[in-house]
């Protein structure tokens, strides 16, 4: 079987790194990132490619404005939901 790949964590991963810094989270650290980044990707349909013409296209879709403002909106308020229910104990919180 030939090896597929999910484009929608690429554009996915791609804003989040764009935009982390200007999220309202609680906490910027790499495992709530991580969650966001997942959580996010539960939220959106995914888009599925096995060659590397196909991910032009798919690639091209998701730049859109329509699909960055979607992508972002995924984003936002999956950063929401980490805020307000973290995965992971801060060391700084006694």
């Amino acid at each position: 079987m030939m090896p597929v790949h999910n484009m929608m964590e690429d554009a996915v991963r791609d804003l989040i790194d764009k935009q982390w810094d200007n999220l309202s989270v609680s906490c910027h650290c790499d495992e709530c990132k991580t969650d966001v980044f997942a959580l996010s990707l539960n939220r959106l349909n995914p888009h599925y490619v096995r060659q590397q013409s196909g991910s032009a296209y798919v690639k091209a879709d998701l730049m859109t404005e329509q699909a960055k403002a979607t992508l972002l909106t995924a984003i936002v308020e999956c950063a929401k939901v980490v805020s307000a229910y973290p995965h992971h104990h801060r060391k700084d919180i006694k």
